[in-house]
């Protein structure tokens, strides 16, 4: 359904608030309007949404969807992906690698660049998220091993020529050697650097602090636990205000009672809800070869077959749904959390992840149980998973 130009009104979810019966005006893709109901024109279309009206969605760290991988090495991977992630309310994402060889992630990252450029309609890719190689062997987990070492510098400039301003999250251990050099690096080139996958000590995430060390990969996983006498990466998530974690919140990955913690001890402005799916959302339960290994799904769980688990079958809008019904985070938070946290991320965060005048109009709008009714990508409406939504 197209609409060049129109109006919502409604209850909205943005700016870590909720405001009642609000008025958005969208022409041309973008907000030109936000505030009271007033002033509304009589001939132009004006929608009444019964749930709530969110900025969309934005997934940093994501590795595929709908039984696609970005690493499959295709553009059809990525188009499938772009196509299909709106139905979840993502309106915008990062293409996510995972260790592979130099050659293979140098397709991936000319595959975004290209994909990238072509602005076709679908999610929007906003950069890249490169996860592996360079992570801790103890803490691989679904990654493959042959693939994983230490930096080498001339191999990251190179790396990072290819992909250019796409780049936007690095994520690495922090221990290993020319780890520091690394950071420093991309800390110059404006680009996030995430510990994960990593044994690092608290001492160690401290130092690399100084060098730009700014974010945490999928908290509290692939990583050692808390503990009260050796004190690591967890432990360093929670307790350094300098670090922004991620958080994987379906219910597997980590303890309702500990996402509570998290976000009693961070806050909202500190958390960014990922979905880490490796493209088995929708796939049965069973055995499935997918993303370069075989991988097992029961009941939302995905698994390698040594019980490791194997990124998630989760979507964004199923995080947003279990952190504000499970866990007792609000939903302006929780929606915080997916939308203006993944923007400043992504240095889109004076266009994306609000709901105010000049930002784009990606929106998500929201049943009152918080399903997903219908998705708007720049001004254009994308057919809804439930009829009816207005």
């Amino acid at each position: 359904m197209s609409r060049d130009h129109f109006y919502l009104n409604g209850n909205v979810v943005t700016d870590k608030k909720i405001v009642e019966n609000m008025l958005i005006e969208i022409k041309a893709g973008r907000i030109i309007y936000a505030g009271k109901f007033e002033n509304v024109r009589d001939d132009l279309p004006c929608y009444q949404v019964a749930g709530w009206i969110c900025p969309g969605f934005i997934d940093t760290h994501i590795h595929g969807l709908n039984g696609c991988d970005f690493m499959d090495g295709t553009k059809e991977s990525f188009y499938r992906i772009q196509d299909g992630l709106p139905f979840f309310g993502v309106t915008s994402f990062l293409s996510t690698s995972r260790a592979a060889s130099l050659d293979d992630i140098k397709t991936f990252l000319l595959l975004s660049k290209q994909v990238a450029e072509e602005k076709r309609d679908g999610a929007q890719l906003l950069g890249v998220h490169l996860e592996g190689p360079w992570i801790n062997q103890k803490f691989k987990g679904a990654q493959k091993a042959e693939h994983i070492k230490a930096p080498v510098i001339k191999d990251v400039e190179s790396i990072l020529g290819y992909a250019g301003e796409l780049m936007r999250v690095i994520t690495l251990a922090p221990e290993l050697p020319n780890s520091n050099k690394v950071i420093q690096m991309m800390h110059e080139q404006k680009v996030s650097v995430s510990a994960g996958h990593t044994d690092a000590s608290y001492e160690e995430i401290q130092e690399s602090i100084q060098y730009g060390l700014s974010r945490v990969t999928h908290c509290f996983n692939a990583m050692a636990g808390l503990s009260h006498r050796d004190l690591r990466a967890a432990f360093a998530a929670l307790y350094l205000d300098d670090l922004h974690c991620e958080l994987i919140a379906d219910g597997f990955h980590v303890h309702q009672r500990m996402i509570e913690l998290l976000y009693k001890l961070k806050g909202a402005d500190k958390i960014t809800l990922v979905s880490d799916c490796t493209g088995t959302n929708l796939l049965p339960d069973g055995c499935h070869h997918i993303g370069g290994k075989t991988v097992y799904k029961k009941g939302g769980k995905v698994e390698l077959e040594n019980g490791s688990l194997a990124g998630s079958s989760l979507t964004l809008n199923k995080a947003v749904q279990y952190t504000v019904q499970k866990c007792g985070i609000s939903l302006e938070d929780a929606v915080h959390m997916a939308t203006f946290n993944p923007a400043e991320v992504c240095g889109v965060s004076n266009k994306k992840g609000r709901i105010a005048d000049g930002y784009d109009a990606d929106l998500v709008l929201l049943s009152k149980d918080l399903e997903v009714e219908n998705t708007i990508l720049s001004g254009e409406f994308v057919t809804p998973f439930i009829q009816g939504a207005f």
